[in-house]
């Protein structure tokens, strides 16, 4: 009885334990929405790596709708100059800073603090957008090439006018309830003739769950978008997926779905695969640091014939006791990684067949 109950009346409503959303992590196909790639021109050299990265390990689980593929396109040139211009939109406002410091501080322009404080400044800024701003002329586009190989044949088929006018008919209905997602796009198809913008988010949601029906496979969705017509926000806290695209998803295909904000899926990749190796690389140099502080005691006082003073032997012991707590660690982190490597190993076996 519980398990009717579940199948046939609340399973949308359950979000999935991290047990479930690991092992969908392990073998779902992973879609990107329009935003996160677009955002690789914008996000931190860091973050822009990460992804990179993620984008690379799950090379052969990537998938974009063409919808996303058209929107990405469409605007790409416009955020990589958009991007370049807030760096001297940011020059105009530090200038203006520095001139109200003036005038609120009664100081000369001429004041060497003055001074010191634009060259601090200025500097900062070129420094940051030396290290984080990657493409500033749309001919010469390193992030472009980039999917453009990790999304070679990754991406769905144009879909026909047919189609899209009753992906567009059904749009305009489930918008006056209130159905995700999309909805609060609404407002875009007026005064617009290509109302394509308005209907986006319900386009690539159709074009998802008719290929994940066709290839028999969950979905991982990740997104930037923070609005309510994609995500279960109660009281300001986002819970998960609204439960009407779990609902339809798992009704429609019959498989899994689950979502990530942008944030969320770097934490995720990072704790997953980075992190782990960061980890037990930190935890070994701190053993070895020990073993170090130990031999060198050892050879100035023990090998010598020399009893060890008090402070000394306190020291000596103290260093033991951690290097052994910290060998314990590392060794629990070994097997952990090797439990993670031979995962993604059989992934990969599974994925070839």
């Amino acid at each position: 009885m519980i398990g009717l109950l579940y199948e046939n009346t609340i399973k949308e409503f359950i979000e999935p334990t991290n047990k479930e959303k690991q092992e969908l992590w392990q073998k779902a196909v992973f879609v990107f929405d329009t935003n996160v790639l677009l955002n690789l021109y914008r996000y931190s050299a860091k973050t822009r790596k990460s992804l990179l990265a993620a984008f690379e390990n799950f090379k052969d689980r990537v998938w974009i709708p063409y919808q996303v593929a058209y929107e990405y396109m469409r605007k790409r040139c416009e955020v990589i100059y958009e991007t370049v211009q807030r760096y001297e939109q940011f020059k105009k406002e530090m200038e203006n800073f520095t001139n109200k410091a003036v005038e609120t501080l009664r100081l000369t322009s001429s004041d060497e603090e003055v001074s010191e404080l634009k060259r601090y400044l200025f500097k900062w800024l070129d420094s940051n957008k030396d290290r984080n701003l990657l493409v500033v002329n749309a001919d010469e586009d390193e992030i472009l090439d980039k999917i453009l190989t990790i999304f070679d044949s990754r991406v769905g088929s144009q879909i026909d006018d047919k189609e899209l006018n009753v992906i567009k008919e059904e749009g305009e209905k489930r918008y006056k309830q209130s159905i995700p997602p999309g909805f609060k796009d609404d407002k875009k198809k007026k005064n617009s003739e290509d109302d394509n913008n308005a209907y986006g988010d319900l386009i690539i949601w159709k074009q998802i769950i008719k290929y994940a029906k066709e290839n028999g496979v969950g979905i991982v969705y990740v997104t930037h978008d923070q609005k309510e017509d994609w995500w279960n926000i109660t009281k300001g806290k986002t819970i998960g997926p609204r439960i009407e695209l779990r609902k339809e998803f798992i009704t429609e295909t019959n498989q899994e779905f689950h979502m990530y904000s942008m944030d969320g899926f770097i934490n995720t990749y990072n704790k997953m695969n980075e992190n782990q190796i960061d980890k037990s690389a930190i935890i070994q140099n701190r053993i070895l640091r020990r073993r170090k502080i130990m031999e060198d005691i050892e050879n100035k006082y023990q090998k010598q014939g020399i009893e060890l003073p008090e402070n000394i032997q306190f020291q000596y012991d103290d260093t033991k006791v951690k290097r052994e707590e910290l060998e314990e660690i590392y060794e629990k982190k070994l097997q952990e990684l090797n439990v993670l490597k031979q995962t993604l190993s059989e992934t990969e076996i599974i994925n070839s067949l």
